[in-house]
């Protein structure tokens, strides 16, 4: 696979998410950069401390997929109760146990 420049951050046009597992991340620190370089589109980086490969090995998915599955029903289905995960101020996600969020261009 070829290495993508930063330039091709440009090129998103729909709302982003970054779900990481926290600074023990093989991810976290390209991901949280992209983050930081995203300005053109709704960006929502969801940090939990477990490392990289998350919590999809706990059944169901564990917390990651409570996450990306709330995102989705919310990006692509236009769910409202799924979205309070992530608007606001704090947003839902925020005070859930352990998360730290970061989020742009999302109310």
């Amino acid at each position: 696979m070829p290495a993508l420049k930063k330039d091709h951050l440009l090129k998103l046009h729909t709302p982003t998410i970054y779900i990481l597992g926290g600074e023990t991340d093989i991810a976290y620190g390209n991901g949280m950069d992209d983050f930081k370089r995203i300005e053109h589109v709704p960006v929502f980086a969801a940090n939990l401390n477990v490392g990289h490969g998350g919590t999809y090995s706990k059944p169901h998915g564990g917390e990651f997929a409570v996450v990306a599955t709330a995102w989705l029903k919310w990006q692509l289905k236009g769910d409202n109760d799924a979205a309070k995960m992530f608007l606001g101020n704090p947003c839902g996600l925020a005070v859930r146990e352990g998360w730290k969020v970061d989020k742009k261009r999302i109310d």
